[in-house]
């Protein structure tokens, strides 16, 4: 697992898109996770990048776009059994 983080975290590519992740679930985001974490947000793009490189699935990398950052929010909410938090912008 370690190795798999160092590998995100050389990855320029991937680095942004965690930053953007981040951006939006992160406790200061705009649609704030409870609970949510840089660890927990990297593991979640590990394994959708395991999803995406798998042939069972039919998930396709769109450069970090918006699905790619929705359908992480999905494994952080699946995996992690977190919720998200009301944003102040939605009350």
């Amino acid at each position: 697992m370690t190795s798999n983080v160092i590998a995100l975290r050389s990855n320029p590519s991937l680095v942004n898109f965690r930053n953007y992740v981040l951006s939006f679930y992160a406790y200061d985001g705009l649609y704030p996770i409870e609970s949510n974490s840089v660890d927990k947000v990297e593991s979640a793009i590990q394994e959708y990048l395991k999803l995406v490189v798998s042939p069972k699935n039919h998930f396709e990398w769109g450069d970090g776009d918006s699905i790619d950052r929705e359908r992480v929010r999905d494994i952080l909410e699946k995996d992690y059994h977190i919720m998200k938090l009301m944003s102040e912008a939605s009350k």
